[in-house]
């Protein structure tokens, strides 16, 4: 039996009277790769926050590794999950090194030099998404692109077992969005990745699992390949999208019809 790295229990949670998760059940296997997509509104970044313990749920349980989230210290949270949030902005102008040494926190402490090792992690991720090169730039005054990829990186950097990404995609050209697909591909030999997108491609372009979300619940879970149809497409986003049974992968297309 696979160990589960999350397990989401009958989770539901509101925000004052508006309901945003309703009786959300999961389980993220370990090693594996989630995509969660859905409209504007469904829940997806609601729902993250509830597993990284920046929310709690009105009801149900969340676990990570056999381990309730309620009852996980900050600390012990920031060796277990690094995160990319939506946007990032920072009160002061650190440079890129200096803000991608803050992903070794959580181990060597606030006060504490780094050490060989620590640079030795920065700069292979540095490296992979090439960055290594704008280490003495000013984050604040990097493009929305740059500054998505220095995030990723120092979450890289922080070496957790589980990465929670919040549309991690949104500012990345077509180029960057393979190189990262396939970094987290291959970081699933001893990582679980979970990370929300708008786009289907995203999870079709590799072995990954799928969960689609609408008013708060989750319609659809299950591997990408099999669960991303034409019926569940055109469900969620309309009937101008349609799946491309290609040669080498299915992907995801959409028809402007003219009048």
């Amino acid at each position: 039996m696979i160990e589960a790295a999350i397990s989401v229990d009958k989770v539901s949670f509101s925000y004052d009277k508006t309901v945003v998760l309703k009786n959300i059940t999961l389980s993220v296997p370990s090693n594996r790769i989630c995509f969660i997509m859905g409209n504007n509104g469904s829940g997806k970044t609601t729902l993250l926050k509830n597993i990284m313990g920046f929310l709690s749920p009105q009801s149900g349980q969340i676990l990570i590794s056999d381990k309730d989230v309620s009852k996980i210290d900050r600390l012990a949270m920031s060796k277990l999950i690094s995160y990319v949030p939506q946007a990032i902005h920072l009160n002061t102008d650190f440079s890129v090194i200096d803000y991608l040494s803050l992903g070794r926190t959580p181990h060597i402490g606030v006060l504490n030099r780094l050490g060989q090792s620590d640079y030795e992690i920065i700069e292979r991720f540095a490296h992979r998404l090439g960055i290594d090169m704008i280490f003495d730039a000013t984050f604040n005054k990097l493009s929305g692109g740059q500054k998505q990829i220095v995030a990723i990186a120092r979450s890289l950097i922080q070496d957790t077992p589980l990465i929670i990404m919040d549309e991690p995609m949104s500012a990345l050209d077509i180029g960057k969005q393979v190189e990262l697909i396939q970094l987290l591909r291959d970081l699933t030999k001893n990582k679980t990745i979970v990370l929300t997108t708008h786009n289907p491609n995203h999870a079709l372009a590799i072995d990954s699992d799928a969960c689609f979300m609408e008013h708060g619940e989750i319609i659809a879970y299950g591997n990408s390949q099999q669960l991303i149809q034409d019926d569940l497409l055109k469900e969620i986003y309309g009937d101008n999208i349609a799946l491309d049974q290609g040669t080498i992968t299915n992907s995801v297309v959409f028809d402007v019809k003219t009048e």
